[in-house]
């Protein structure tokens, strides 16, 4: 029985879309997500296996009559990216997340949904429970940590894998069928700082209300990002004041556009910053960042760092961000960007994370070897971490012309074979299998990797429905 979604055609994938929507399973939080998949597993009598990451592979044997065909291996991973809005008291270590129906839109109470890729584990699990489904043998493999470099898929036994047809059922659009994505690398960067400790007169700057998103897919909508704004006015006031800064924090998830940045200066007099929030908002081009608000106010500071350091830290914001190059062949899409994601300040440092995606691994080297230049420039170093592989496949592979059948035939539409400005594991595992034909399908959802996330109920429906229907056929 449904607690929370009311009035969907298929009950199971939404059923299960509420029992792990209970299960606390942010990036590098997976034990209790993966303990409930294999417990799953046993209940049914199903095959399956659990490695020391917590990825979970099940396996279901062909229905009679089709043992002789070709198995099909679905994928999605069991992570989702915990953000949630300032002034909410959620634990996303021990915290349920909690589900609001407004009509046919599904969202979380001021936290990520986790739709993100929690609609294809639930698409998954309802397949898997589907005594009256025919289908050849399925292998349904759920990753872990996709959302922090895809760190499950890279540690993964693919040894246990026989299939070599996949979908992977992650993607944001049902009317799309996804034959490729960029590959993408995440960098440290850390600039060395000298504190002076004392107490100092100075303004605390607070910038909120933006709208963030996926540092990939939601790179090209002109969204600001709040770093790159801080800067600019940090930027303004060095043009005619001295000041140091004291510290600087914004963001969490090196793949989400930073909402929020606030920044403490200690200044030599008292400045006029009421220009602030209308100088921020001259550079709204995105009408989802209405809501952005700067405030500064006057404080007092017990330690600021030193004004040679302070200018380090300007060159930093003022980085190229966003989109760098876009694709010169359809679909027009960001061919390489780079996300200026999280700031903290430490003890004796500063330390910014940014993610740089591409198509092309020379464009991935390019923006390594820019970041590596500013290091040198600053005085501080980088590391290079998670880097993962593109991936394309043929549009008119039998996979996916039968993807589009079924869809055609659930629907009524069209969907149409593209790319995307993002990660998936798809790379990956075209790199370790070899020969693999797969696909990336999904349904509607919104605003990935912020509060704001949204599925649409009905476009839930119509992707399960195509699953069945493509299995069958």
């Amino acid at each position: 029985m449904l607690e929370y979604i009311k009035g969907v055609k298929n009950e199971a994938p939404f059923m299960y879309f509420e029992k792990i929507s209970k299960i606390p399973r942010a990036s590098h939080n997976e034990k209790a997500i993966a303990d409930y998949l294999v417990s799953f597993a046993r209940e049914r009598g199903l095959f399956c296996y659990r490695d020391e990451v917590n990825n979970v592979l099940i396996v279901k044997n062909a229905t009679q009559g089709r043992e002789n065909e070709e198995p099909i291996m679905l994928q999605a991973h069991t992570d989702m990216v915990a953000e949630k809005n300032n002034g909410t008291a959620h634990n996303f270590e021990t915290d349920p997340i909690e589900l609001i129906q407004e009509g046919n839109i599904l969202r979380a109470n001021g936290t990520t949904l986790g739709a993100d890729d929690g609609f294809g584990v639930a698409i998954m699990l309802a397949v898997l429970d589907n005594d009256a489904l025919s289908h050849p043998k399925l292998e349904c493999l759920f990753t872990s940590s996709e959302e922090v470099g895809l760190e499950g898929a890279s540690a993964f036994d693919y040894s246990k894998i026989e299939s070599r047809r996949m979908i992977n059922l992650d993607s944001a659009e049902e009317d799309t069928v996804i034959i490729g994505c960029c590959g993408g690398i995440r960098t440290e960067l850390t600039v060395p700082v000298t504190k002076e400790s004392g107490n100092f007169s100075g303004y605390k700057i607070t910038l909120g209300g933006l709208c963030g998103g996926h540092s990939g897919e939601d790179i090209n909508k002109g969204r600001l990002n709040a770093h790159i704004v801080m800067g600019k006015i940090l930027g303004k006031i060095a043009e005619s004041d001295k000041f140091r800064i004291s510290y600087i924090t914004g963001g969490d998830k090196d793949n989400a556009i930073p909402r929020e940045c606030e920044c403490v200066i200690a200044t030599e007099k008292e400045l006029d910053l009421g220009w602030v929030n209308d100088f921020a908002r001259s550079f709204l081009s995105a009408n989802e960042d209405k809501n952005l608000y700067v405030k500064a106010e006057k404080i007092t500071t017990s330690s600021a760092i030193s004004q040679i350091d302070t200018g380090k830290m300007l060159d930093v914001l003022s980085v190229r961000n966003a989109v760098l190059y876009y694709r010169t062949e359809p679909p027009i899409l960001p061919e390489t960007s780079r996300n200026l994601a999280r700031i903290r300040t430490n003890e004796n440092d500063i330390s910014i994370g940014f993610s740089s995606r591409s198509y092309l691994e020379e464009r991935l080297d390019e923006s390594m070897a820019e970041l590596d230049a500013l290091a040198k420039d600053v005085g501080g170093t980088t590391y290079h971490h998670e880097r993962y592989p593109g991936w394309a496949s043929d549009k008119d592979i039998p996979l996916v012309k039968n993807w589009q059948r079924s869809f055609k035939t659930v629907s009524g539409k069209d969907t149409e074979p593209t790319l995307i400005h993002a990660g998936l594991e798809c790379g990956l595992m075209s790199r370790e299998l070899k020969g693999l034909n797969a696909i990336s399908v999904g349904c509607n959802v919104r605003d990935l990797h912020t509060p704001q996330e949204i599925m649409e109920i009905d476009s839930m429906d119509k992707i399960y429905d195509t699953v069945v229907d493509f299995l069958k056929n």
